[in-house]
């Protein structure tokens, strides 16, 4: 033994790991392709035996753009990597997301996709639990009903107002839309969690809160992808002290304007005013939760809202034959019959199915299995939309060339006991920012703006790079 021993030499002992290696790796990729539960689903050969293709698209923001590509080659469900499913089926929204009685039992977030910078409750968003997610839910719906929406007009109305001043007074040069809707919807949002907006349209400038939410995603998703190799923490250690001290000072933004908030005597209605009642109560949330949570609605109030948004704004200068006509008077309130139904986030939020398995589209899934519907993927795929590249306004105003469409595949605020909180909100306010500003503007496209969508990277949201457009007030 000893004589064995002696004899392996350190150049020996690395050869016999390289080989074990690469040997368990050549029977780990078959086992993959032949015997693995999920064999039998499409994908390319790489995609099936390894997760860094997802993962190598994902860090580089093309991964929508690249799983729509693998729709549209090899058909509704597409193998994601070994153990991920991604569909564009109707029906896998509410199989995947809604769950609706008597099979109510929610498939579990996937923890790997969104991993917190720094140590705090997971709030709102990241609530693994279903019920701990209902309780803070519950505390959260008053401010947003369709009463609360009603009663938070004046705020609303407040910003969209200085919106259009701001446009106005820029009109001799070209303007970015994009920081201007971004600008108005952190304001929005700003004001009706902490009864303080972040001062974006007062400065004409982006506040370093604002600015530290839109950079971070991509840092977060990283970190998602790191988790599952068990470096994360390792990473996050290793982060530069300037980057640390700004994630605390944004995170002190928030603890300090949640206080400010909670010591107010207004009695005005906004998101927090019932919920505060049952603070730290035992159906109530606590002060931890709140604090993740109000980072949560600040960001998913304002940014996509925002994109929305952009978007509207770039496809109709686009598209000079789609601007609406004008109207007899200036648009003020915010229930207005506008139909918008430009489909948001564009990327796919896991889930995870139980052990048992489950039927997700009329099929069972193994359990354990990563499953998602690709939300921009369902939304450009020819399986659901005729000529989904287009951008067509009457595809949703009853034209007859669109009744095939599927149109239970888009749903850009999600289904399900986690569908978006705010839809109400956010519909008021695109339909009134919208309405104002085409009553209020001609717009067009500002030079080297041509294919603006096109060049949009995904980090969970849109990487949106600045949008110049021209405007002329409208004579009337």
């Amino acid at each position: 033994m000893v004589f064995i021993h002696e004899s392996l030499t350190p150049v020996a002992v690395a050869v016999g790991g390289l080989i074990a290696s690469i040997t368990y790796i050549i029977l780990l990729s078959i086992y993959r392709l032949t015997l693995h539960p999920l064999s039998k689903y499409p994908a390319p050969l790489l995609w099936k035996i390894s997760h860094l293709p997802k993962e190598y698209h994902l860090f580089k923001g093309t991964l929508t753009y690249r799983t729509a590509e693998l729709h549209e080659k090899y058909g509704p469900v597409v193998r994601l990597a070994p153990n991920t499913l991604t569909y564009i089926l109707e029906d896998a929204w509410t199989d995947i997301y809604g769950r609706p009685a008597p099979r109510n039992t929610q498939l579990i977030k996937d923890d790997a996709q969104f991993v917190p910078l720094g140590d705090s409750a997971p709030g709102l968003l990241m609530e693994p639990d279903d019920n701990e997610h209902a309780r803070i839910r519950r505390n959260l719906n008053p401010g947003f009903s369709d009463k609360a929406v009603r009663d938070q007009e004046p705020i609303v109305k407040k910003y969209v107002d200085l919106l259009m001043q701001r446009f106005r007074e820029n009109c001799h040069k070209p303007v970015n839309a994009v920081m201007w809707f971004n600008s108005t919807t952190f304001d929005i949002v700003g004001d009706l969690t902490f009864g303080e907006s972040f001062d974006c349209l007062e400065t004409s400038k982006l506040h370093f809160f604002v600015v530290t939410i839109l950079t971070a995603l991509k840092s977060i998703l990283f970190m998602g992808i790191l988790k599952g190799y068990g470096l994360h923490k390792i990473l996050f250690a290793m982060t530069p002290k300037s980057v640390q001290q700004k994630l605390e000072d944004h995170l002190g933004v928030t603890a300090n304007r949640l206080k400010t908030r909670m010591e107010s005597k207004s009695s005005r209605q906004d998101f927090l005013t019932l919920t505060m009642k049952q603070l730290n109560q035992p159906n109530g949330v606590s002060i931890e939760e709140l604090h993740a949570t109000t980072g949560t609605l600040i960001f998913a109030g304002a940014e996509t809202t925002a994109t929305l948004l952009s978007g509207c704004i770039y496809f109709l200068a686009a598209n000079p034959p789609h601007l609406p006509c004008p109207r007899r008077r200036d648009p003020q309130h915010l229930h207005l019959g506008i139909r918008n139904r430009h489909g948001i986030p564009p990327a796919s939020f896991n889930r995870v199915t139980p052990p048992s398995g489950c039927s997700i589209a009329g099929s069972y899934i193994p359990g354990n299995t990563v499953v998602a519907v690709n939300q921009w993927s369902a939304n450009h795929s020819t399986l659901n939309f005729a000529r989904p590249y287009e951008f067509l306004p009457q595809r949703w105003l009853g034209d007859a060339e669109f009744e095939g469409d599927k149109r239970k595949a888009m749903q850009p605020f999600s289904v399900g006991p986690r569908g978006c909180l705010g839809k109400s909100l956010a519909y008021a306010e695109m339909r009134l920012i919208l309405a104002r500003f085409v009553w209020n503007f001609n717009v067009e496209l500002g030079e080297g703006m041509e294919g603006w969508a096109e060049k949009q990277k995904v980090w969970l949201v849109y990487d949106k790079p600045e949008l110049l457009v021209k405007l002329t007030p409208v004579k009337r």
